[in-house]
């Protein structure tokens, strides 16, 4: 691997005597590439390490399978249709008799209030009933 021609300038500058600047520049170039094959060859290593792990940590499609299989036992469209109609039934029956509830309150506050039947009476003399 060539050195970049800015280092070879400085360890040029820095080594006086050409032949010594040249060997050091060699034996950078020959360490580099060393360096440069080594991480060639542990590029491999490290993309395999990295698959492996990323296998582990990504859901394959035997899982994704097992989940829509344990899904799907919880409860079909139709049995959730048929839930939510018993449910509307019911809460129709409870609107029904909330209802009945709420009149009858209203007739007792009214009918046991003295003050109502003074209005009524009230109202019936002005009538003229």
């Amino acid at each position: 691997m060539a050195l970049p021609y800015d280092v070879v300038r400085v360890i040029e500058e820095a080594i006086p005597d050409r032949e010594r600047a040249e060997k050091v520049i060699r034996a950078l170039e020959e360490g580099l590439g060393a360096v440069r094959e080594e991480a060639r060859a542990q590029k491999e290593v490290v993309k395999a390490e990295i698959k492996e792990e990323l296998a582990q940590e990504v859901a394959s499609k035997a899982d994704i399978a097992r989940i829509e299989e344990a899904i799907s036992h919880l409860a079909t469209k139709e049995e959730l249709a048929r839930l939510e109609a018993k449910f509307e039934a019911r809460f129709v029956r409870l609107e029904i008799w909330l209802k009945v509830l709420a009149g009858i309150m209203l007739a007792g506050v009214t009918l046991f209030n003295p003050g109502f039947h003074q209005v009524l009476q009230a109202m019936i003399a002005y009538i003229g009933a």
